[in-house]
């Protein structure tokens, strides 16, 4: 991650422009998105922040190339999104790791289809990135013999390990308790920081989007629109429980409420 104001003169790595999504319900076609319009910066943090049904991880699913977009244009590094790529790699919430596989095993799943890698090559390089999330020591642990947020540091390595430019984390932390989304607040902070990732988080945690972000995009329902914007310029590595991040989290909440309502007046 890196400084916000370095990024108002750097090129769009993302660009979303007049993105509309529908889906076909039970009862008649539903609307998810309509009229998204966002450009995300190399290197940039960008948290989509929404009530449940907004929309926000149907927009990062079009961004990985799982779904197509009914009108709208998606680039990636100025290309046309048409699927998914080894420049996008996705997290979800459920970590999704192989239980047959050891923890290293499952980092270098990620490594398998990348072309041109050596079995050495691949061992080498999914060490790095078990070191990188603090888990070398655990290398050959079965997957239930981890703990919730070990699972999900051994995940994000696994997504990291491929080395994708893009990294589309859809809340990767919700189902953890407290004590261990604060560490890997911390984590994730550190490596994106490290690595220069571009990321597009899923949250629907104000003050987790507040300690992570560069920018927060409050999307209002249905269909999901993009409400308003918040540029994070707090120094980082950030407390969840600071004075900076609790004001600001306060202001953003007042805009969720805002776009629900209105969502509602729609």
């Amino acid at each position: 991650m890196v400084d916000p104001a370095e990024l108002r003169d750097v090129p769009a790595h993302l660009s979303i422009r007049g993105v509309g999504k529908t889906f076909r319900g039970a009862h008649g076609p539903v609307e998810a998105l309509a009229g998204i319009d966002l450009e995300v910066a190399e290197g940039e943090f960008v948290c989509l922040l929404g009530a449940s049904g907004c929309g926000k991880s149907t927009l990062l699913m079009l961004v990985a190339g799982l779904e197509q977009a009914d009108c709208g244009e998606l680039h990636a590094h100025g290309q046309p999104i048409q699927g998914p790529g080894r420049d996008r790699m996705v997290m979800f919430q459920e970590h999704a790791l192989f239980p047959w596989r050891t923890a290293l095993g499952n980092v270098r799943f990620g490594l398998e289809l990348k072309p041109g890698l050596s079995a050495a090559a691949r061992e080498e390089v999914a060490r790095y990135y078990l070191e990188l999330v603090g888990l070398s020591q655990f290398a050959d642990s079965a997957v239930h013999e981890l703990s919730g947020g070990m699972r999900q540091r051994v995940a994000l390595a696994r997504a990291l390990a491929p080395n994708p430019s893009v990294l589309l984390m859809d809340e990767p932390f919700a189902a953890l308790d407290a004590m261990t989304r604060e560490r890997l607040y911390g984590d994730l902070q550190a490596i994106c920081r490290k690595r220069r990732k571009t990321v597009l988080f899923v949250t629907h945690n104000v003050r987790e989007a507040c300690v992570l972000g560069d920018r927060v995009v409050v999307m209002s329902p249905r269909p999901g629109r993009i409400h308003s914007e918040f540029r994070v310029d707090l120094p980082r590595p950030r407390d969840i429980n600071g004075v900076g991040i609790a004001a600001l989290a306060t202001e953003i909440t007042a805009a969720l409420r805002a776009g629900s309502a209105t969502a509602e007046v729609r």
